[in-house]
């Protein structure tokens, strides 16, 4: 009697272990899906950023997750289609790139969860607002001062005072500067205005009070996207001052550095979030994360005023990294923009003031 219950005691954990076993045989690894509208290099660059940083937390594409990525071209029938056929898979979560992609994957209302890019930050607010319910989060695009402050402390740790160039004829000058300055107190640096005329093409005297040694300059294309750069860059270089600036085509055309925004970096702090969603569900409902400017783009005629070896090993402890524009393609698609036409002298003068409102005229008399 005993060893016919210790036979029928075997015979049943035999048969739990191979149900157990048929069951991890039959299990997927999760699908992660993937879709934008129209496919361009910049977004397969996000993507290969994604799946580079996947990999790094442990989450292989075709081994440990499983990874469909669909083009829905500039069809908004196709990617209706494409976020149904995610659905019935049974995807994990759903990275949408680009604002169109992100709307028609949470108006589908499939409750799978939602990770976005190629968004600007107050889109992303927005939409988190409007889809309360829905779990949705991921990496938006904003400004970047902390990051160029940043670099500026770490190229530059003796600068205490930033003068960024602003004109007045868009308003005063403090109002224009504000973010920047909010920004620089967490980088113990001052920040002034230096005021520069467009239409006049002449910047300030004060430009000679600046201490070479001890102040930089900042050039904002965003606030001042008409700005003189070459003409701009001479005059710093007159006075010994670095300029630097938030994008690529102000270094090419003769600022010092520039920390940019990079599709590739972006597609890396992706990965991020999605590998912290497949560790921690509640990760999707976390708020969208801030795009990171993460490569240091450098003009090859500042190589010896910059310590480029400190730099990398910094940069790398980061997740950063230093491209050199001149030559080297990064890990995204670049286009070198065409050499700039030879910039106009650019004058110097006392000071640059608000023009004086005038009244309109009355009419004559008849």
């Amino acid at each position: 009697m005993l060893r016919a219950f210790l036979i029928l005691i075997l015979g049943f954990a035999a048969l739990s272990g191979s149900v157990v076993a048929t069951q991890a045989q039959n299990e997927r690894p999760p699908l992660i899906g993937v879709t934008s509208i129209a496919f361009s290099a910049e977004i397969q660059a996000i993507v290969d950023g994604m799946r580079d940083r996947l990999a790094a937390r442990g989450f292989a594409p075709g081994t440990s997750i499983a990874m469909q990525v669909r083009d829905a071209g500039a069809n908004g029938d196709m990617i209706e289609k494409v976020i149904s056929d995610f659905a019935k898979a049974r995807a994990r979560l759903i990275v949408a790139i680009t604002t169109p992609a992100i709307r028609a994957a949470l108006n589908a209302d499939t409750r799978i969860p939602v990770v976005g890019a190629s968004i600007p930050f107050e889109t992303a607010t927005a939409l988190s607002n409007e889809h309360r319910c829905c779990p949705l989060t991921g990496v938006a695009e904003s400004d970047t001062h902390d990051d160029q402050l940043a670099l500026i402390r770490m190229v530059a740790p003796d600068v205490s005072k930033v003068a960024i160039p602003a004109d007045p004829a868009q308003g005063p000058l403090a109002d224009q500067l504000q973010p920047w300055i909010a920004a620089a107190r967490s980088h113990d640096i001052t920040v002034t205005p230096l005021a520069v005329s467009i239409a006049r093409n002449a910047i300030a005297g004060t430009i000679g009070d600046l201490d070479p040694e001890r102040s930089a300059l900042l050039l904002d294309r965003v606030l001042l996207p008409e700005a003189p750069v070459e003409a701009l860059a001479e005059a710093a270089a007159g006075r010994k001052l670095r300029l630097f600036a938030t994008d690529e085509d102000s270094v090419i055309r003769g600022a010092l550095a520039a920390m940019v925004i990079d599709p590739f970096g972006i597609g890396q702090q992706l990965g991020e979030v999605v590998a912290d969603i497949l560790e921690t569900p509640s990760a999707a409902r976390l708020p969208f994360r801030r795009a990171r400017a993460s490569h240091l783009v450098l003009n090859e005629d500042g190589r010896d005023l910059i310590d480029i070896t400190t730099i990398e090993s910094s940069l790398a402890e980061n997740q950063r990294s230093v491209i050199d524009w001149a030559e080297d393609a990064g890990p995204r698609p670049r286009v070198k923009p065409a050499p700039p036409a030879p910039p106009s002298p650019l004058g110097v003068v006392r000071g640059i003031t608000v023009p004086t409102p005038r009244s309109r005229p009355p009419p004559p008399p008849r």
